[in-house]
Order: C-alpha cells, then sequence, then structure tokens
C-alpha cells in the first residue's frame, strides 16, 4: 500500500528532525520545495481533512493521530501552527 502525501510529510519529522534543522520552517519550506505542484496541493489537501477531523483547542487528537501518521517530532507550540498555515493555503 502506497504512503499518502500527509503519511510521507509527517514521517519526515523524524526523531532527528529538531537536529538536523534550525528551525521548523526550515524543515516545512525544504520538504514543501522537494514537490511537485500536484503533491504539494495533495498534501494541503490531505492536511486540512486532518485538521477538519481533529479541531481539539488542545491539540492532543491531532498530535495523536500526527504521530499515528508516521512523525517522531511534535513541539507543542509549534508543530500545530505549522500544520494550520500550510493547510490554510487550501
Amino acid at each position: 500500500m502506497q504512503e499518502s502525501e500527509l503519511e510521507k510529510f509527517a514521517s519526515w519529522f523524524h526523531h532527528d528532525f529538531g537536529v538536523i534543522f534550525e528551525n521548523a520552517d526550515e524543515g516545512v519550506e525544504t520538504y514543501l520545495g522537494s514537490l511537485s505542484p500536484e503533491r504539494k496541493e495533495s498534501l494541503v489537501k490531505e492536511l486540512g481533512q486532518l485538521l477538519r477531523d481533529f479541531p481539539g483547542k488542545e491539540n492532543k487528537g491531532l498530535k495523536n493521530a500526527w504521530l499515528r501518521l508516521g512523525a517522531q517530532w511534535w513541539d507543542r507550540e509549534k508543530s500545530p501552527k505549522i500544520l494550520r498555515d500550510l493547510a490554510a493555503k487550501e
């Protein structure tokens, strides 16, 4: 079974993500720069759906869903903002 664009993106946030990149925005921009317009559009749509599925203010459901998708890095303040800012491009 092939990974979704969202799963591929989540996997980008591996346990060394915070060490490899100076900041989270740099890591996200690096990833997005490697995508074709079609893949980026698909990612934004899938991310928008994830945020609609997990809208809670405490982000616990979103965090758990994000980790289930394959992410290992989560920053309580930065991660929700990154995901929401990217999904806003939908």
